[in-house]
């Protein structure tokens, strides 16, 4: 495997994990970097210099792909905020079929419905909740320098998620609880943004690295013990939490390309997970 090839599929991961809805995991076990990925992660100093040298090329690739592309994905979310949307919705129900395949590929079985219909609900509720109770405001003034420490630490487990699973979109994570803006904000201005931000986004990556950390093994137990379990609970969240990216819509010329950008999404998500 050339440094050449590595490097260009860590861009297209870096670009799939700014998509919502999209997975950079799912990118990595189609281009097949995604077990030397956990492989190189969980035994780092097996094989320090060979390990090393794979992470930092695919990283390297991933950050340049996460940059370059988000600075796209801002202009998109602020000048069509319907089209965006609903492609990201098109994207994330063309990924639903990858995740009942694995379930059948890795169990020989179909979903656990009634605990995917119950974590589907969970889900809903905590959109509703999210959407009419409680949200994250990082500048709110009733807001302690700990508790938005702790609401970026937090975020940043949260998006570790989509990084150690396939199927699963960090991005989308992050949209729920409302944090997806501002993270995109700071990934597509790593060199303007002001020292606030900067002190912002350090509890931030520090929960994004202690996730992934603690998730590479957890996960890596839990789908070799429970495959069926954590994947029917994965799909429930995911198909529940579309209605957080379902956008005001009105009448119009938005609503209409909005349309034709879901099925067009649906079906490039589709055959890159299938």
């Amino acid at each position: 495997m050339s440094f050449l090839y590595l490097f260009l599929v860590g861009i297209l991961i870096g670009t799939a994990m700014i998509i919502p809805g999209v997975s950079g995991g799912v990118i990595a076990v189609i281009f097949n970097v995604y077990e030397k990925m956990i492989y190189s992660l969980t035994n780092l100093f097996k094989n320090f210099k060979k390990n090393f040298i794979f992470l930092f090329v695919l990283g390297l690739g991933i950050i340049t792909g996460a940059v370059w592309f988000s600075k796209i994905m801002m202009f998109l979310y602020l000048k069509h905020e319907v089209i965006t949307k609903l492609s990201f919705v098109g994207f994330i129900l063309g990924g639903v079929p990858f995740l009942f395949k694995e379930i059948k590929k890795n169990t020989g079985k179909g979903a656990n419905w009634k605990i995917l219909i119950i974590t589907f609900f969970v889900s809903l509720l905590m959109w509703y909740i999210s959407e009419n109770i409680y949200s994250v405001d990082l500048d709110s003034a009733s807001n302690s320098l700990f508790i938005n420490i702790l609401k970026l630490f937090l975020a940043g487990i949260i998006y570790s998620i989509g990084k150690v699973i396939p199927g699963i979109s960090g991005s989308f994570l992050l949209i729920i609880i409302g944090m997806y803006e501002y993270v995109l904000y700071i990934i597509s201005s790593p060199f303007s943004i002001c020292l606030g931000d900067v002190l912002k986004l350090i509890p931030f990556v520090m929960g994004l690295i202690s996730g992934i950390i603690f998730l590479l093994k957890l996960i890596n137990k839990l789908l070799k013990n429970n495959f069926r379990l954590v994947y029917s609970i994965i799909i429930g969240f995911v198909i529940g939490s579309i209605p957080a990216l379902i956008p005001k819509i009105f009448l119009g010329s938005e609503l209409f390309y909005g349309i034709i950008f879901m099925f067009f999404s649906f079906f490039i998500s589709f055959k890159l997970s299938k």
